[in-house]
């Protein structure tokens, strides 16, 4: 029953990933000259993948938590644990437009390269020091606009369920810019599609809580490792207290 469930979700996803592709596309020519955020391919990415990830399985339940703590009038640097691909789906919940900072391996990915450039998220090459000036260009172009900017500061999925060290990126990103950072802690997802996993769960809880903004005053008056310390503090104790048996062993 698992291979068949399998099956027909990622059946969906494919068919379902094909008309979103070509929407957005139509979405973004019809609305590029009076949506410079690129709100509506935000919004139809957000009900794409809300579909695919949430609404095909009766059987999986989200707890989002930390809403009010968001203010829609203001920018963030959104930084958060990273479990699953799931998670892309789950950060969708955070009522936030926003624009992923990811590898630009995932260009070779069959539609979800293909929706990255639709979307206008930001693509580097690791290691590269002129790819993180390209970088940083886009974030304020973007930032500018009003939109936020979202990483996953570990830099690849977890391998075991716990939070692991962060990369200054996305702090300094927050400095340079000077805009507040939106700590995320999300929880579930690496029990349904771990790293390297195929097979899906059938039946599970995800957790996503938003934790309290970093506001731009505490980023300029603390450095950029103390500042990547703190976060990473922040979440991995938060995380403890959700998911306490990732720990104990």
């Amino acid at each position: 029953m698992k291979l068949i469930y399998n099956i027909i979700v990622y059946l969906y996803f494919t068919v379902l990933s094909i008309v979103f592709l070509i929407v957005s596309a139509i979405a973004l020519i019809v609305f590029y000259p009076f949506d410079k955020q690129r709100f509506v391919v935000h919004k139809l990415s957000k009900w794409w993948t809300h579909q695919c990830f949430f609404l095909i399985n009766p059987f999986w339940e989200t707890v989002f938590t930390g809403k009010e703590l968001v203010d829609k009038n203001k920018s963030y640097i959104i930084v958060s644990n990273h479990q699953s691909l799931i998670d892309i789906g789950l950060m969708y919940y955070v009522p936030c437009v926003f624009k992923w900072i990811s590898k630009r391996e995932a260009l070779s990915i069959p539609i979800i390269g293909q929706m990255l450039c639709i979307h206008g998220d930001i693509l580097i090459k690791r290691g590269k020091s002129e790819s993180a000036k390209k970088m940083l260009n886009k974030s304020k172009k973007w930032l500018g606009y009003g939109a936020s900017i979202a990483i996953f500061p570990e830099g690849t999925r977890t391998k075991d369920g716990q939070v692991h060290r962060f990369k200054e990126g996305a702090f300094l990103l927050a400095k340079q810019t000077k805009t507040p950072i939106l700590p995320v802690v999300m929880d579930g997802s690496f029990a349904v599609l771990p790293k390297n996993g195929i097979l899906l769960k059938t039946k599970h809880r995800f957790q996503l809580k938003i934790l309290p903004e970093i506001s731009v005053q505490e980023i300029e008056s603390t450095g950029i490792k103390d500042m990547m310390l703190k976060v990473q503090t922040l979440i991995t104790e938060e995380h403890k207290k959700i998911a306490p048996e990732f720990y104990e062993h």
